[in-house]
């Protein structure tokens, strides 16, 4: 069950992907930034190969925040792992989970468990990256899930097939800038509520949901991640 949701999960999860011509693989340098799910108290880190050489690097795997920017080789394959020892005692680097790389210069790597520990394995996603036009007040909903989504937040109306993201800039139904939320999945050809909650629409926060399915058991989850937006005015006087 494990491998036929992971397989689901990597090939509708790639057509979110919109491909830039400005980074062919292999050439240069990218950006990446990670996020595992579902969340751990304490997620620990994995190891990300860098080089041909096998050489690695470190890099976190939080759930409730995008982990800080990794700056690496541009690279035809995403692979994370763990480097131990062999039966010989050498070194010898154990794979947790890879997928072919995207042509993006900025990219979010989410990692989806397999279980409660690394060595489980993930589930690797690369994202395009590119959040220019991620505004304020702006929610961008990422299905990684192998169900369709509907529901509503606020006075928009939200229909996400398997694979797909869409942007929603949401006005307020309830006093106080708060918008009423609602998700369903579709199974068996009927629609079943799996969230139900209020969220802020405010200017200086973005959100970015994902909607994924748990391999280790099949149920769908769903994470929100909210930004801190800085205006171009205040990042000036910041930096004054």
């Amino acid at each position: 069950m494990i491998q036929n949701i992971s397989q689901l999960l990597v090939a509708s999860y790639l057509t979110i992907v919109s491909l830039s011509p400005a980074c062919a693989e292999g050439e240069g340098r990218i950006s990446l930034r990670f996020l595992a799910f579902p969340q751990t108290a304490e997620p620990e880190p994995v190891e990300l190969v860098v080089g041909e050489n096998g050489k690695t690097i470190f890099v976190d795997t939080p759930g409730h925040e995008i982990s800080k920017t990794y700056d690496v080789p541009a690279m035809t394959n995403i692979v994370v792992g763990k480097t131990g020892e062999d039966s010989e005692g050498k070194p010898s680097f154990q794979a947790y989970g890879s997928a072919n790389a995207i042509a993006a210069r900025e990219q979010i790597i989410v990692l989806i468990r397999k279980g409660e520990a690394n060595s489980d394995g993930f589930v690797v996603l690369p994202q395009d990256g590119n959040l220019e036009h991620f505004t304020g007040a702006s929610y961008l909903f990422i299905n990684a899930s192998s169900y369709s989504i509907a529901g509503t937040i606020g006075n928009q109306q939200l229909k996400l097939e398997s694979g797909k993201r869409v942007m929603l800039k949401p006005k307020a139904d309830f006093e106080g800038g708060v918008c009423q939320v609602t998700f369903s999945y579709l199974r068996s050809d009927k629609w079943k509520m799996f969230y139900d909650t209020r969220w802020p629409a405010n200017d200086k926060i973005r959100n970015l949901v994902f909607f994924y399915q748990n391999p280790k058991n099949g149920r769908i989850g769903i994470s929100p991640i909210t930004d801190i937006v800085i205006r171009r005015e205040d990042r000036s006087k910041t930096e004054e």
